[in-house]
């Protein structure tokens, strides 16, 4: 997956689980999850911002889309459908 599809893709399931946030659908826990994983992808935003240069700020796109999608499946997997 190229890195623009892949970050749609982070972002749409960002999306969703903002929507349940805001539906009061999310347990307190992950509501904590949820404003924890928001201060990584500003940590994240902050390192590429100020990576000396473009393969600079891919490499570290490409470490931080890994942690992003692992936290996200590890605290908020994506539902099943059938």
């Amino acid at each position: 997956m190229d890195m623009e599809a892949e970050a749609d893709a982070l972002l749409a399931r960002i999306r969703r689980i903002r929507g349940d946030l805001k539906a009061g659908r999310l347990t307190p826990r992950q509501v904590r999850l949820y404003a924890k994983l928001g201060r990584e992808v500003e940590r994240i935003t902050r390192w590429m911002d100020a990576a000396p240069d473009a393969d600079a700020a891919q490499a570290l796109w490409t470490q931080g889309a890994r942690l992003i999608r692992d936290f996200l499946d590890e605290h908020f997997p994506v539902p099943t459908r059938h």
